[in-house]
């Protein structure tokens, strides 16, 4: 153990699965009392959600950072590196750090047994406060109540939106999932809501918190005109945003809860018309509508739900028309596959389907039923990704573009074929 890597460390965290006992916080909650961990008083976002938190996460950062505070994140899944998940001034932190937070967590352990997550999250939080950060910029990992980020208590708790997803964990129901995202509003501690389906549920939840909450459209918006746009918050306005021309109807919501979020927090730190210019000028976010041009275009998304194939679909139709829609897709067993892939059946040329590398992962072959079910009758079935990928490549010509979404495990293999073609 004392010479493990981070791969090992990983492969170790995976055996100590608590399958059988009832997943709530009191574990995790008993590490993180034995640890120095210590988050800043002020300037700490919890972030939930269906769709939206890593971006939402990300315009935080980018604002914070251009106020020369020292920034740091937890969010997941990855792409491609672990590491990805914790972040100071979005730099993510190498191996030696993240094991020397894991040794001291397995230390301090005593036989308690820890989730994948809940070892990561009590790790990200160490890291963050060994680092001295000013701001936690924290996002849930699943649901809200119960998630393992639910120990941090936060100056600002925003929910980006409710939509259908992680079903079997959350309720069958959007009013089952909204209680569980909300079980993140604590006492007296304000929420954003960026969003207004299921609204009242939150509403009536943030009373019983005595929290004060802030809903989109209600209380703040981003109104998206010709040429620029306008943020009108709580108390404050922004003109003359220049809003990337590929932008769907989520990127502006997540904008506009990002800026109530710090100007809640503190209206000083709200970037000036021009700061905020420069800062959508150079966003980048990995997986997230990321445009990548190799012998084609290719576009990759990590969208998995109707919920975010919808902004998808609404960013594709904004490209201009030209060549051959191709969709690379892959999906997890336990997703909507129906509702997802039949927003999309009316402008894709060819779909090409494969199997991720997880168990979780639907066979090929399944995906491919489901297709011809909604009608596609151009449908190429591969067995891995990389085969996906070439066999796209090969076929299409330069005024195709290529679309890898459905799942982080698909767009993150993706990232790591293209560089190295």
């Amino acid at each position: 153990m004392e010479s493990w890597g981070l791969h090992e460390w990983l492969e170790y965290q995976e055996t100590l699965n608590p399958n059988s006992i009832d997943l709530d916080l009191s574990r995790i909650e008993k590490i993180f009392k034995k640890l120095d961990i210590l988050p800043p008083k002020d300037k700490k976002f919890l972030i939930a959600g269906t769709n939206g938190k890593g971006t939402t996460v990300a315009f935080i950062e980018d604002i914070l950072i251009r106020r020369d505070l020292k920034v740091g994140s937890y969010t997941s899944p990855h792409l491609i590196s672990y590491n990805e998940r914790i972040a100071i001034n979005k730099e993510m932190v190498p191996d030696s750090v993240l094991i020397k937070a894991f040794k001291t967590i397995e230390s301090v352990r005593d036989n308690v047994p820890l989730t994948y997550f809940e070892f990561g999250t009590l790790a990200a939080f160490l890291v963050l406060t060994q680092a001295k950060c000013d701001a936690w910029v924290v996002e849930v990992g699943l649901g809200g109540r119960l998630d393992a980020t639910n120990i941090l208590e936060p100056t600002m708790s925003i929910i980006t939106n409710i939509a259908l997803d992680h079903q079997e964990w959350l309720g069958d129901t959007l009013e089952d999932i909204a209680k569980e995202k909300a079980g993140i509003i604590k006492p007296l501690i304000p929420v954003i809501y960026g969003d207004d389906l299921m609204e009242e549920m939150i509403r009536r939840i943030a009373i019983a918190q005595e929290s004060d909450l802030y809903v989109a459209s209600i209380d703040f918006s981003l109104v998206n005109q010709d040429e620029y746009s306008t943020w009108n918050g709580l108390y404050n306005s922004i003109d003359n945003i220049n809003a990337p021309k590929t932008w769907g109807f989520a990127e502006y919501k997540n904008l506009s809860t990002a800026l109530t979020a710090i100007e809640l927090e503190d209206k000083n730190l709200l970037p000036s018309e021009a700061e905020l210019n420069l800062i959508l000028k150079n966003f980048y976010l990995p997986g997230r509508f990321e445009k990548i041009v190799k012998n084609l275009t290719w576009i990759l998304d990590v969208a998995h739900n109707p919920d975010a194939a919808e902004n998808l679909l609404n960013r594709l139709e904004i490209l201009p028309e030209k060549g051959s829609k191709y969709m690379i897709i892959s999906m997890m067993k336990d997703k909507d596959i129906s509702g997802f892939i039949d927003i999309f059946s009316g402008i894709i040329s060819k779909w090409v389907v494969c199997k991720m590398d997880t168990e979780r992962s639907l066979t090929s072959v399944e995906l491919s039923e489901k297709l011809v079910t909604f009608g596609a009758s151009d449908v190429t079935v591969l067995d891995s990704p990389k085969k996906a990928f070439n066999y796209v490549n090969e076929i299409a010509s330069k005024d195709d573009t290529a679309i890898v979404t459905g799942s982080f495990q698909l767009v993150g293999p993706a990232k790591s074929w293209l560089k190295s073609v």
